[in-house]
């Protein structure tokens, strides 16, 4: 359940590729939707509070590892590098900390382009992966962090990197480990959400860069923080762009049937969720809904939540602030300092110990539900 005038689908089918077995969704909107999505919607545009930009604590730690490890894999501080889709700059700026001194920032949101800008000796251009600005200089390395998941033409995407690459350039890659999503499930569904379109393994991600005739120099797994408490699994690939011999396809069985059990375990948490809203038995009762994130979409469209009277979302973001959700008006959370008696229901099971922090922080004695297990 999407905000109301929200340009992506509210619904896709996941399926596997019968040919090497990565996960991605089906039956969705052309790509130019999707870049219209990115530039008016973008979470990353939230400096303050979206991941990208390092201003969360949790956050700025995740990016000041990456920069490390791309600092272990690529050492020579004057290669040029190249992050596309940058959000705010937060990995650039710690790679400019660790010396490199000719860094470029690539996104289709003109507030992440800004804040890019704005740090010292970074270039930023307004673009995509499928729409790289002219004048950037060709890159001796090409970052996509967390950026393949979202692209929903992979091979175009890819043979556009080798338009940005000098000869025998690196690309790190870094994605969600598919294979893992179940071990960390904290919410329901939330890695079929509208943003991700592909799930991959460690296996179908070094399969993917073999498919092009590159060289895979590197790969592995690792966990990132997704919250202050929560970690997230992720793969990811060093690879070098040449015109190696493709080799043959090799279908990775296994992530079809980790994604199934992805999908039972999510149902369910599902129940459990729809349990504990019912136990407190307030489905006539007007309430306020913190967070119109991908938590809230999934849980009013597929759990009892749906049936809750809400009167009042409220979300610090300001992508969706003066918008409405089930034609309900979103307004940020200061709002609710007039509504002293309406309950809040916490619609971020990720981020919940966030926005209590922030109820706190606003001085709310507002009745809380929290639908977390023991909340």
């Amino acid at each position: 359940m999407l905000v109301d005038g929200h340009p992506l689908t509210d619904g896709y089918a996941v399926v596997i590729c019968n040919s090497c077995g990565t996960g991605f969704a089906d039956r969705l909107p052309p790509q130019r939707v999707f870049d219209e999505y990115y530039a008016k919607l973008s979470k990353y545009s939230d400096a303050a509070g979206g991941t990208g930009s390092g201003a969360l604590s949790w956050d700025d730690r995740r990016l000041r590892d990456t920069a490390q490890h791309i600092a272990d894999l690529a050492p020579d501080r004057s290669l040029h590098i190249v992050d596309v889709g940058c959000a705010s700059g937060g990995l650039l700026r710690h790679l400019a900390a660790l010396g490199y001194g000719s860094l470029s920032g690539i996104d289709p949101a003109p507030a992440c382009v800004a804040e890019v800008r704005s740090i010292p000796n970074v270039r930023g251009f307004l673009g995509s992966l499928l729409e790289v600005p002219p004048d950037v200089l060709p890159a001796d390395v090409v970052l996509l962090s967390h950026v393949l998941e979202h692209v929903r033409d992979v091979p175009q995407a890819l043979r556009t990197v080798e338009q940005l690459m000098q000869r025998d350039g690196l690309v790190y890659i870094e994605v969600p480990d598919a294979a893992r999503y179940t071990a960390y499930l904290v919410a329901p569904f939330l890695d079929f959400n509208t943003e991700h379109i592909n799930h991959f393994s460690e296996r179908t991600l070094t399969t993917c860069i073999r498919r092009m005739g590159w060289r895979v120099k590197g790969s592995g797994t690792k966990e990132i923080s997704s919250s202050a408490s929560t970690l997230y699994p992720c793969t990811w690939v060093l690879a070098q762009v040449a015109s190696d011999t493709v080799d043959e396809v090799e279908r990775d069985p296994s992530l079809g049937v980790a994604l199934a059990e992805y999908v039972e375990a999510s149902r369910l948490a599902l129940t459990q969720v729809s349990a504990r809203w019912l136990q407190k038995d307030m489905a006539e009762t007007e309430v306020a809904v913190w967070g119109t994130g991908q938590t809230t979409s999934i849980l009013l469209a597929e759990s009892a939540l749906g049936g809750a009277n809400v009167t009042m979302f409220a979300d610090s973001s300001p992508r969706y602030l003066g918008r409405t959700f089930r034609g309900v008006p979103v307004f940020p959370p200061h709002y609710l300092v007039a509504h002293p008696t309406l309950p809040i229901v916490i619609g971020s099971l990720l981020h919940a110990d966030a926005i209590m922090h922030d109820i706190h922080a606003l001085g709310l004695a507002n009745p809380i539900i929290d639908l977390r297990p023991g909340g």
